[in-house]
């Protein structure tokens, strides 16, 4: 994790001290708008801290593929680009897999939502009207968590609300894509995206901590405007 943010910080750097007075007349500004497809990984689950004999729950929560959007500003600097993006993503869960006590399969409602806001760095490739591209990017996420279902222990039980809380985490995330120049200011992007908050701590309402995984895939499709 360490020589992420390091190597990322590296890219902010050079990529500003890289500014020169005489800029190239080909670098701007730009405004970057996408959807997302997001497929997160299952979460593996620990609910810690519970009365004996139980002591330690041990679920997979199953993600389904969700949706989202990121909206960004950017300054082109040569092959390079900085920019500041905001996003948001929501993937539901309609079952978990208890298996520790094993309870096995229980149905559920809820999942996870987040909002993050990320400085990204990029490096562009190529001269012509396709360019590919490498980035990375760190930033903030506020991640919800959500589970209304029979508790694990006791799978044949009424369902109930378990679990609704929120959480502020350090995110990082990797990219590989490319653009396609449609004209002179405006380009269309496609784009795989690694994203990953590692292990979340949150508190269900019972106040039992509940650590959950929140990592996984992302596709973004969309629209580059320079000015």
């Amino acid at each position: 994790m360490r020589k992420i943010i390091t190597a990322v910080g590296i890219s902010f750097a050079a990529c500003a001290c890289a500014t020169p007075a005489s800029a190239a007349e080909d670098d701007a500004w730009y405004v970057a708008v996408a959807g997302t497809v997001s497929i997160l990984d299952d979460s593996e689950t620990e609910v810690v801290g519970l009365p004996a004999p139980i002591g330690t729950v041990k679920t997979v929560n199953a993600m389904g593929t969700g949706y989202g959007f990121t909206v960004a500003v950017g300054r082109e600097i040569g092959m390079a680009r900085l920019e500041i993006e905001g996003g948001y993503a929501s993937n539901d869960s309609d079952h978990y897999v208890a298996i520790a006590p094993p309870t096995g399969t229980i149905a559920a409602e809820g999942g996870h939502k987040s909002w993050r806001v990320m400085g990204n760095a990029y490096l562009d490739f190529g001269s012509g009207d396709l360019r590919p591209y490498l980035g990375a990017g760190v930033g903030y996420a506020d991640i919800k968590a959500r589970l209304f279902s029979a508790r694990p222990p006791f799978p044949n039980e009424a369902p109930l609300l378990i679990l609704d809380d929120n959480k502020g985490e350090f995110v990082y995330q990797l990219m590989a894509g490319g653009a396609y120049n449609v004209s002179p200011k405006i380009a269309v992007t496609a784009q795989y995206r690694w994203m990953s908050a590692g292990k979340v701590h949150f508190r269900d309402l019972s106040n039992f901590e509940v650590i959950r995984e929140h990592e996984g895939h992302n596709i973004d499709l969309g629209v580059r405007v320079r000015f």
